[in-house]
């Protein structure tokens, strides 16, 4: 599976602890080779058509919509925003 970060997410991300950090990067990582593991508590967004939520941590959360390669038409998660759950006010 392709992933893509948007430049708001590599934004929110520098922003957060390290610890968190590192949370993220292997909750990432887990996306990548499993969307559907039961740690990243994946589901769609409400109130938000076409985005999906994910958690890195109880707190923490990260948000990504699916787009398509236009030349081979592979899935392609695209990660928009990450942190508290905050970033549901605009994910």
């Amino acid at each position: 599976m392709r992933l893509r970060k948007l430049k708001s997410f590599d934004d929110d991300l520098i922003q957060l602890s390290k610890p968190i950090q590192e949370a993220a990067r292997k909750q990432y990582h887990q996306f990548k080779q499993d969307p559907r593991h039961p740690s990243l508590r994946v589901k769609k967004m409400k109130g938000h058509e076409g985005i999906w939520e994910g958690h890195v941590t109880r707190g923490y959360v990260f948000t990504f919509h699916w787009d398509s390669d236009p030349e081979t038409g592979e899935q392609i998660a695209v990660f928009r925003r990450i942190g508290t759950h905050a970033v549901y006010d605009k994910p």
